[in-house]
């Protein structure tokens, strides 16, 4: 089973047959599955890398905390973090989620963006990406991080060949995989965002 159908199947058991709700543990296997196509974005890409594992092992600890409620519904864990005071500390759950969603953003975006523009370099089309999603939200040090990071990467034709979307098939599935978890992330986002929690701080 490739990547990209490997992460339908998990993006069809993301939410509960019976709340209709969003698992915790299962949502953060499809993000999991994401992070092995950033392995191949180059070594410039590893604290990226960290950072996301980190939120993603965050929420995996939270879950545990109360698994019947909290791994059950992932928006349960920021609610009852919020009602306690502490959504706001840089090392809440919520702000993890916060991060892990634009990262995943980012990472689809730069995807999908390479299905639709097939003669762009994975240099050019990971830079229009950065600047369209994340930039937003960093601050000088970290833009000049990802800028560097950026220039890092490895010609396209490679980058697509390791994660099995080398051929028009693997491309159409690589498409297919990102519109169905574009829904699952525009789903976090707009929680987040009713809720004012879509904190616009720089990092």
């Amino acid at each position: 089973m490739s990547l990209f159908d490997e992460g339908r199947d998990l993006l069809s058991k993301v939410h509960s047959a019976d709340s209709g709700r969003i698992q915790t543990n299962r949502c953060l296997d499809v993000c999991r599955l994401v992070l092995q196509a950033v392995d191949h974005l180059g070594t410039g890409f590893m604290l990226v890398k960290s950072d996301v594992g980190g939120n993603i092992d965050r929420l995996a600890r939270s879950a545990a905390t109360n698994p019947e409620r909290y791994d059950a519904d992932i928006f349960a864990i920021v609610e009852d973090e919020v009602l306690a005071g502490g959504a706001a500390s840089s090392s809440s759950s919520t702000k993890g989620l916060l991060w892990l969603k634009r990262a995943m953003q980012f990472v689809t975006a730069l995807l999908n963006r390479l299905t639709e523009f097939e003669e762009e370099s994975l240099s050019a089309a990971a830079s229009e990406t950065y600047y369209a999603t994340l930039q937003q939200y960093h601050g000088w040090i970290v833009t000049g991080t990802f800028t560097v990071a950026l220039k890092l990467v490895p010609a396209r034709q490679s980058f697509l060949d390791s994660i099995g979307a080398a051929s028009p098939e693997g491309l159409a599935r690589m498409q297919t995989f990102c519109q169905e978890f574009s829904v699952l992330l525009l789903e976090l986002h707009q929680f987040l965002s009713e809720n004012g929690l879509d904190d616009p701080a720089k990092v």
